[in-house]
C-alpha cells in the first residue's frame, strides 16, 4: 500500500499533529514492510526538496511561504501544479490529510480528479485556529460560522471518511455538516514507553535538577502558546506554593514562553519554577519527567484530545484538567484527577493542593489513570486505523 500523509507544518515543529502523524507514518511503513510512506508537508526553509530515508519514511518538501498568523511557521500558497505532478508520479493509493489547508486541499481536490481515496482527521475544533487570531468576539463567530461551512464543503466532496480522535470532535464535525462516515479512533499512545523505570543520575544532572527532585513537582508538558490557556495555571502558582512545597515543571517552547517568564517573576516564583525547552518527541527522556512528576496539570479549554495528558496517565500520574473539550474523555472527576473550570485559578490551585496533600488519593488516582489509558493502546487504535484504509480503498 503506497500512502501519502500531508500536513501544512511538521517536524521540527513539534505538536500534537506532528507527533501523531510521525508515529502513523512509522507504524504503517514497518508494518511487514508492505507499505511505501511519504509525508508531503511545506518546507521550512522555503525551497523544494525530496527527502528519501532508507528503512523509513519519505518527506517532500513543497516550496514555501511566510505565515502572516505564526511567523516561524511557513506555508505552501501556491503549489497545485507541482502536487499534480507529484500525484501522477507517485501514484499513491491513498491519501490521508492531518490538516484542511493549503497542501491538503490541493492533494485532496487533484486526487479526486484521478480517483485517488482520500481520507482526512480533523484533530482539533474551530477554537483552535480562532485562538491564534487577534479579534472581537463577535468577529470570531462570524469566522468560525465561515470556516465551518468551509470545513464541511471540504470533507463531504472530497473525501470518504473523517477520522476523529474523540467524540467531542466528532459532535463538533457534525454540527459544522459534515455528512460522510465519521469514526472515532484515538490517536493512540505506545504504553511501554510510559512503564516506570530507574531515572539515571547523568539525566538528574544534566537539567540541573537535585534541587527538584527532593519536592513534589507539578509537570506540564506541550506547547507554551495562547492556546493552551497557561495564563490561567501561572496565575494557580503562588497559592499552591504557600500551602505545599512543590515545584513547577515546564516542558516545552512557545510563543508566550518570555511573558510566562515575566508573570512568574512578577508573583516572586522564579524559584519553584523550572522550564526545560524543548525535547524531540522520540527522546525516552521525556518519560523520566513524568516519572519524576507528581501530578500532571492541563489548562487548555480546547483540546482535541491531548497526547501529553495520554502519556501522563501512561506514567501513572493523577491529573488536573481543565473541564472542556475532549479533556473529560480522559480524566473522570474524582476518580483519576479533577476536572476544574478552566478560566477560574483558583479552581487549580485547590486540586492541585488536594491532590500533593493527600499521598493515598495520589497513588489510587495514578494507579486508575494507568488502567483507564490501557484501551488506547497504539497497536489496537492503528489496526482499527487499517481497516477504515483498507475499506476507503476498496
Amino acid at each position: 500500500m503506497k500512502i501519502f500523509y500531508s500536513l501544512e507544518v511538521f517536524f521540527p515543529h513539534i505538536s500534537g499533529v506532528t507527533i501523531t502523524t510521525d508515529r502513523l507514518a512509522k507504524h504503517f511503513i514497518q508494518k511487514k514492510n508492505k507499505n511505501q510512506v511519504w509525508i508531503i508537508t511545506s518546507s521550512e526553509n522555503g525551497k523544494f526538496q525530496i527527502i528519501n530515508n532508507k528503512g523509513s519514511y519519505n518527506i517532500i518538501k513543497i516550496k514555501s511561504y511566510r505565515n502572516p498568523i505564526k511567523k516561524k511557521l511557513k506555508v505552501s500558497y501556491f503549489a497545485p501544479l507541482k502536487l499534480r505532478k507529484i500525484l501522477k508520479d507517485f501514484k499513491p493509493d491513498l491519501i490521508h490529510i492531518q490538516d484542511p489547508l493549503f497542501i491538503s486541499n490541493i492533494l485532496a481536490i487533484e486526487a479526486k480528479k484521478m480517483d485517488i481515496p482520500v481520507i482526512a482527521t480533523q484533530h482539533s475544533s474551530l477554537d483552535f485556529p480562532l485562538a491564534c487570531l487577534e479579534m472581537p468576539d463577535f468577529f470570531k463567530k462570524m469566522t468560525a460560522k465561515a470556516m465551518a461551512a468551509a470545513l464541511s464543503k471540504f470533507f463531504n466532496n472530497y473525501c470518504r471518511v473523517l477520522i476523529v480522535p474523540s467524540n467531542y470532535i466528532k459532535s463538533e464535525a457534525v454540527k459544522w455538516g459534515v455528512n460522510i462516515p465519521i469514526e472515532v479512533v484515538s490517536n493512540g499512545i505506545d504504553l511501554d514507553l510510559y512503564v516506570k523505570k530507574p531515572i539515571p543520575l547523568s539525566f538528574i544532572e544534566e537539567y540541573h535538577l537535585e534541587d527538584f527532585v527532593s519536592k513534589p513537582i507539578v509537570f506540564y508538558c506541550g506547547r507554551l502558546d495562547k492556546d493552551k490557556n497557561l495564563n490561567v495555571l501561572i496565575k494557580a502558582i503562588p497559592s499552591v506554593v504557600k500551602e505545599t512545597d512543590a515545584n513547577f515543571l515546564f516542558l516545552g517552547t512557545g510563543e508566550k514562553e518570555e511573558e510566562i517568564k515575566e508573570k512568574i517573576k512578577v508573583y516572586s516564583c522564579q524559584d519553584k519554577v523550572r522550564f526545560i525547552g524543548k525535547i524531540l518527541p522520540s527522546n525516552e527522556k521525556i518519560s523520566y519527567f513524568y516519572h519524576l512528576s507528581s501530578v500532571f496539570v492541563m489548562p487548555s479549554a480546547i483540546e482535541g484530545q491531548s497526547l501529553v495528558t495520554m502519556e501522563a496517565m501512561a506514567s501513572g500520574l493523577p491529573i488536573v484538567a481543565a473541564d472542556s473539550g475532549a479533556l473529560p474523555e480522559l480524566v473522570k472527576d474524582g476518580e483519576n484527577g479533577y476536572l476544574v473550570d478552566p478560566f477560574n485559578p483558583e479552581s487549580f490551585s485547590q486540586a492541585i493542593i488536594k491532590i500533593l496533600k493527600d499521598k493515598k488519593l495520589s497513588e489510587i488516582m495514578g494507579q486508575k489513570s494507568r488502567s483507564m489509558i490501557l484501551k488506547h493502546n497504539y497497536q489496537e487504535t492503528y489496526a482499527l486505523l487499517e481497516k477504515v484504509y483498507e475499506k476507503a480503498i476498496n
